[in-house]
């Protein structure tokens, strides 16, 4: 490859968006991934991800105000996106969520959006607003609030369509499979990094991006700054009166139980997914013998990791808390969404020390998605020197090495407290088919 090469390891949200950037700067560029996007490895590869722009930190806000805007005009973006708002559910007794809350809403008023925010009470009012939650069981005195800006991005289709149209660009190319794989980084006297893929082929360009979310760590020794985190996602199907009924409902966020979307246009098919229940998957470190990390283990090569039976009773309490008639619908597709948690929720996208071309994005902390539109554009500037000091100061390099494994539980406006178990605790239910994703 020429000496304006980029090489990016992961087709991801980071990889695709950051390949996307330098692609329309006249980069050539290769992409490589053990699958073909969608990879059932992304998190992203999905039915839909949340798309939001309440951030307590008013550098996120603004990113993500940024986003959003790109979500509503940019043609490639727009068809992924439907603004059909979100319902926030706020913890009657939880005073760092309800300052989260608050702080998120005037970070984004003051950059112009969220200016159209309804604040209801109880289950009378949500009712009166929305007909399709005309037989919640909200509880009367409990605060709800409803912003109609933001909502879901289709994140598979996303995913597809970003990856289309690089394929379609003759400085753009993939590699997949065995000579996709990356299993290791040499380091060469000059301290440029080389990729090894699974089949011994050798990848390497003038500047290598490694951005393969939770998997980043059995690739790159990222000294304790990331870990691996799953999220359980299940869903339900819809018959075509049931469809019609929620398919014009909001994104419903209770941090308490569980949060949910709209059901897909195309298969009828409701997702759920339950908060602060995160799991980990502790396995010797393979960059320092005397240390373990969290790295994932996906459904596609696992189709037995589905959702917990201890989790079952906690999706039924958010089905009868807001859609009772839907309670005994039978949960199917369950999986675990892996991703790559930080402390403090903040992404790594930094030079990796040591060496002359490497350089990481990863840690989207399970809110990355938003930003496909934008995120690109600030792994080049960070490439480039440019990136601004704010963002600099977030994403930084910041070695761990000797403290605990990064723990998202801990995190203080996180409603739910539970332990976050290590995979082998689990006891799974048993579905018969693996998740579409």
């Amino acid at each position: 490859m020429d000496q304006e090469s980029v090489l990016i390891v992961g087709c991801g949200v980071f990889g695709l968006s950051t390949a996307l950037e330098l692609a329309r700067k006249g980069k050539h560029v290769c992409v490589i991934d053990k699958y073909e996007p969608p990879s059932p490895w992304s998190a992203a590869n999905d039915f839909n991800k949340i798309i939001r722009c309440e951030y307590n930190n008013k550098t996120y806000a603004k990113l993500a105000v940024e986003a959003l805007h790109l979500w509503r005009s940019d043609p490639l973006y727009k068809k992924s996106f439907k603004e059909c708002g979100r319902l926030l559910v706020t913890p009657m007794n939880h005073k760092q969520r309800e300052t989260f809350e608050s702080e998120g809403i005037k970070n984004i008023q003051d950059l112009g959006e969220g200016l159209n925010y309804q604040y209801l009470t109880g289950s009378e009012e949500v009712a009166s607003r929305f007909s399709c939650f005309a037989e919640n069981n909200i509880p009367n005195e409990q605060q709800v609030k409803f912003n109609p800006e933001g909502g879901l991005g289709v994140s598979n289709k996303t995913l597809n369509d970003v990856y289309n149209l690089l394929k379609s660009l003759p400085n753009v190319r993939f590699y997949f499979g065995d000579n996709g794989t990356a299993v290791n980084i040499q380091r060469k006297n000059n301290g440029e990094a080389i990729i090894t893929a699974t089949s011994g082929l050798l990848h390497t360009a003038s500047i290598v991006i490694i951005a393969a979310g939770a998997n980043t760590g059995s690739i790159l020794n990222l000294e304790n700054q990331q870990s691996a985190t799953g999220l359980f996602v299940t869903h339900i199907q819809l018959n075509k009166s049931e469809y019609m009924k929620y398919a014009g409902m909001p994104v419903v966020y209770d941090s308490e139980i569980a949060y949910f979307f709209p059901p897909d246009s195309k298969t009828k098919i409701m997702k759920l997914c339950v908060t602060g229940s995160g799991i980990k998957r502790v396995v010797g470190d393979p960059h320092n013998a005397n240390s373990q990390i969290s790295l994932p283990r996906y459904h596609n090569e696992n189709p037995k990791d589905t959702i917990p039976l201890d989790l079952i009773p906690i999706i039924k309490k958010a089905l009868i808390k807001y859609v009772p008639e839907l309670q005994n619908h039978k949960l199917f597709g369950s999986k675990i969404c892996w991703v790559a948690d930080r402390e403090n929720s903040n992404f790594l996208i930094d030079k990796v020390p040591n060496y002359s071309n490497l350089y990481v994005a990863t840690g989207d902390s399970g809110h990355g998605f938003k930003f496909f539109p934008n995120i690109g554009k600030y792994i080049v500037e960070m490439i480039d020197g440019n990136l601004d000091s704010n963002l600099k100061a977030l994403w930084r390099w910041e070695s761990r090495i000797h403290m605990e494994l990064v723990d998202p539980a801990k995190s203080a406006w996180r409603t739910v407290k539970r332990r976050t178990r290590d995979l082998s605790e689990l006891h799974f239910v048993k579905e018969f088919e693996k998740s579409k994703f």
